[in-house]
């Protein structure tokens, strides 16, 4: 099975605070994008990587982040598009011809297992589509407007927050995203895109340790982790 994986690394860091765009910040001595390629790197399917990044910075994920890894997958980069959803587009227009599974994952994610990148990319090989996801923890309330001081509680063991990586057969995650700019529809992730067709997307099990760095209290976990991971290593 060959795996293609397409990296959305255009994120800003507004919120971050952070002089550096999210992807270029470093988390002990190495940028989060970094961080990320060499997990995803640890996933023995994964032939090539497409990471895509803001128009213009090309030149600058290659020599600040790729040239100071020796990654096996191929690399390439490209310019995103306004929306993430137009990045990954953009990416899936230059997918290689060797591609049995696309898994499309948050290049913000640096905790990413091999374990979820697999089980995600064969359950996507063998249902069409799948995403990585973890029951949520919280209690979940829904606002009523008409009723705003009385929120209703929802069942929470039949939510989960959604993750990536995302995986899909090529053909149906081209068909989604061509079927999302013929509507005109937005989602915040793939599967949705999926899900708007109408073609059931796989649940798989998710880490509560797969965050996406989007915040300065993230950063601060994130660094808490590595740390970890670190000391159980030199264990």
């Amino acid at each position: 099975m060959n795996v293609v994986v397409i990296v959305p690394a255009a994120g800003s860091g507004v919120r971050m605070q952070n002089a550096s765009k999210k992807p270029y910040i470093e988390l002990q001595g190495q940028t989060i994008l970094g961080h990320t390629l060499c997990a995803l790197e640890q996933a023995g399917s994964i032939t090539s990587i497409v990471i895509v990044v803001s128009p213009g910075d090309e030149d600058l994920c290659r020599h600040q982040v790729v040239s100071h890894l020796d990654l096996r997958p191929e690399i390439s980069i490209i310019a995103g598009g306004e929306r993430r959803q137009d990045s990954v587009a953009n990416a899936l227009a230059v997918l290689p011809p060797a591609c049995d599974v696309v898994l499309i994952h948050d290049g913000a994610r640096p905790f990413v297992t091999s374990k979820i990148l697999e089980e995600t990319a064969a359950a996507a090989y063998s249902c069409g589509a799948a995403t990585a996801a973890v029951p949520l923890k919280d209690t979940i309330m829904q606002r009523d407007d008409t009723e705003p001081n009385a929120p209703k509680p929802l069942e929470r063991d039949k939510f989960y927050a959604i993750q990536t990586p995302q995986a899909f057969k090529p053909d149906i995650i081209m068909a989604a995203h061509a079927h999302a700019t013929g509507k005109a529809m937005q989602a915040t992730d793939d599967a949705s895109l999926v899900r708007y067709m109408g073609l059931p997307v796989a649940i798989t099990h998710g880490s509560y340790e797969n965050i996406k760095i989007t915040t300065a209290g993230d950063l601060l976990y994130a660094d808490m982790l590595l740390a970890k991971r670190e000391a159980d290593n030199s264990h």
